[in-house]
């Protein structure tokens, strides 16, 4: 940092909104650079310093905070993303979400960090940021349209096509659990209901331009190693597949190792024919127009511009969807039409509806239906068969406007199955009351991250993605993860090891998450790729700070003990809620080559108490221990857990 105060790789400031009373102002960034790591970072302790308990998701005093990360803005890998963090209307606990996105740069070049809003507007509002320019403005005319809608309304208000924004759509609005943020009309900032609580503070959409740019401490350091970065990524045997189809290219792998949701779980790979019938792969070859990239993507881009010129969506333009698509709404509901997975992403992200919730719920009621749980007096006359595109689509619709039966599926399927009752609360797949569409079964390593996530399951902040790589060299991650030789981290059947994977992941999908850094940018996604030790001479040579890999694990230990104890003060989560779903411990794997598997719960909860040992939480629990605190420089929290008898 210079001496004048000028922050490198920060913008230096960090915008409070409050749309109660329209009181607009900043803080400087260095509050919490120097002991928080960037965007969902800071977002955490402000979130836990600012809500009291009794806070409740939907009130004024909640806070709903963006973040744009010390590498957005920057040729640095990856760095496009934006996060979207709040007290979690879902899980009632921490919840936060990420995008690729043009905003989080924009957000950058106008001097901020981080956007805070709370409180609530009178009349609905968007937020007008042009570098010192901030406006709460009307947004009565845009409340009720889509974010496709929303989004070139504005623009053309503005007389300006390179316009970005974030906003809800009507799942927002109508306060759906599972409303999200969008950017622009096809990234959504998904789970935890980030959108609806946009809605219930009356904001539409955030527009932000910038005509600054981002300050880097050491410029020819930091240029040399984003080429590096690049060299490593170009090697990757993944980096052709990923640069041609995205995350579409995964099905068949997934197909081989079970990771397929078919039918809400009732299996974990699809029909061979059917995976004939709706490769994404052939669809996407079929009407691809354009690549889809984002600033600093390593690869051409993971979308495509989509032509959609045949078949029962003919006419459709859309950008493509991403592989959870495919297993959460196409394969889950069992639909062999291939170009339903664009059709019902294009249709979620206008509505402003994650695409999990959308798929968990309908899941859930077709296989409730399919048991005579639910019959159409429950459904709107809804015949709800597996393989129906167009019911999918009209309860989508349903949910996002909380339509007759689309107002109790609007409410995910922990809340739907209890108010349902009749026992489908087993046909219900959710860790932490969010909405899972992983596969757990035959992935304990997945697994393990997805079901012990601070935000719900989710596998973007603990998962092992690379367990089930075909690329993967068992000698090179037991090295990698410092494993013992009897580690096999290419069976991911196997519970050894699997805590340690997830300890690493941990850390390095938080320091993503929190530079700006797309996940799949890094070893996250390809142990060849960029990891640790690069973002750090990254992160350094950007801000001025020298950090290193291990300082890094230091920041992100702070911060998910930090994102616990905020869970433990919110909610009732303890150990239960770290365990796999009924399904996954006492229904085997049907068919396919893991035919006969399951989660052994008794080997799971060994592998629970490694985990907890390796992070200083009380095997009984899960709570942190005061040592496990005082050690990452939490000891202020571990009064504040004592206090509510939550200490371990």
């Amino acid at each position: 940092m210079r001496e004048d105060n000028q922050m490198f790789g920060y913008a230096g400031k960090i915008l409070r909104v409050n749309l109660s009373n329209g009181k607009i102002w900043t803080e400087p960034t260095s509050k919490y650079a120097k002991d928080w790591l960037g965007a969902s970072g800071f977002a955490i302790k402000i979130l836990y310093d600012e809500l009291r308990p009794w806070v409740t998701p939907y009130e004024p005093a909640n806070r709903l905070i963006f973040g744009a990360g010390p590498l957005a803005g920057t040729p640095a890998i990856g760095s496009n993303q934006i996060s979207a963090s709040t007290l979690s209307p879902i899980t009632g606990g921490w919840g936060s979400g990420h995008s690729d996105s043009y905003l989080a740069g924009q957000i950058k070049y106008a001097g901020y960090d981080s956007i805070i809003i709370e409180g609530r507007a009178h009349l609905p509002v968007y937020l007008w940021i042009q570098d010192d320019n901030i406006e709460i403005r009307d947004a009565s005319h845009l409340w009720g349209k889509t974010t496709w809608e929303t989004l070139d309304t504005i623009r053309k208000e503005q007389a300006d096509q390179g316009l970005h924004t974030v906003s809800i759509g009507p799942a927002g609005e109508n306060l759906v659990r599972g409303g999200c943020v969008i950017q622009d009309n096809g990234r959504a900032m998904g789970r935890c209901g980030t959108g609806a609580v946009m809605g219930s503070k009356n904001l539409k959409a955030i527009v932000a331009k910038g005509t600054g740019g981002v300050k880097i401490a050491n410029h020819e350091r930091f240029m040399a190693v984003a080429a590096k970065c690049r060299e490593m990524a170009k090697k990757t045997e993944s980096f052709e597949l990923i640069n041609k189809y995205g995350m579409l290219f995964l099905l068949p792998g997934k197909q081989q190792v079970c990771g397929v949701n078919y039918k809400n779980f009732q299996e974990t790979r699809m029909p061979d024919e059917m995976v004939e019938v709706m490769d994404p792969k052939k669809s996407s070859d079929k009407y691809r127009e354009s690549q889809v990239s984002f600033p600093g993507c390593l690869y051409g881009g993971c979308g495509r511009t989509m032509n959609i010129t045949e078949g029962p969506y003919a006419g459709l333009k859309t950008e493509s969807c991403q592989w959870e698509v495919v297993s959460t709404l196409q394969s889950r509901l069992a639909i062999w039409e291939p170009t339903f997975m664009y059709k019902a992403n294009a249709f979620c992200n206008q509505l402003g509806l994650d695409v999990d919730l959308a798929g968990s719920t309908i899941g859930w009621a077709t296989e409730c239906y399919q048991r005579g749980i639910i019959s159409e007096k429950d459904s709107d006359g809804l015949k709800l068969s597996w393989g129906d595109a167009g019911v999918a689509l009209e309860l989508i619709r349903k949910i996002a406007y909380r339509e007759g039966f689309g107002n109790i599926l609007a409410e995910g399927c922990f809340r739907a199955s209890d108010i349902i009752g009749r026992g489908s609360s087993k046909y219900c797949m959710h860790i932490k009351k969010q909405d899972l569409y992983e596969n757990l079964r035959g992935s304990n390593g997945w697994a393990l991250g997805t079901t012990t996530s601070t935000r719900g399951g989710g596998h973007t902040t603990g998962a092992v993605a690379v367990e089930t790589a075909v690329t993967l060299n068992p000698e090179q991650a037991r090295k990698f993860y410092g494993l013992g030789p009897e580690v096999n981290p290419h069976k991911p059947w196997e519970y050894s090891g699997r805590a340690k994977m997830v300890t690493y992941t941990e850390i390095i999908s938080r320091v993503c998450n929190s530079l700006s850094v797309c996940l799949f940018n890094t070893n996250w996604a390809d142990l060849d790729m960029p990891g640790l030790e690069e973002l750090a001479e990254l992160y350094s040579a950007a801000t001025g700070f020298e950090t290193s890999g291990e300082d890094f694990r230091r920041l992100t230990m702070k911060q998910l003990n930090l994102e616990k104890a905020f869970n433990l003060i919110h909610t009732d989560f303890d150990r239960k809620d770290d365990m796999p779903t009924s399904r996954d411990l006492n229904e085997p794997i049907p068919t396919g080559n893991l035919s006969g598997g399951k989660i052994d719960e008794g080997e799971w909860n060994k592998m629970l108490d490694e985990y907890y040992d390796l992070h200083g939480w009380d095997r009984k629990t899960s709570f942190p221990t005061r040592e496990a605190l005082v050690k990452v420089g939490l000891e202020m929290v571990g009064k504040d857990l004592e206090k509510t008898g939550k200490l371990g």
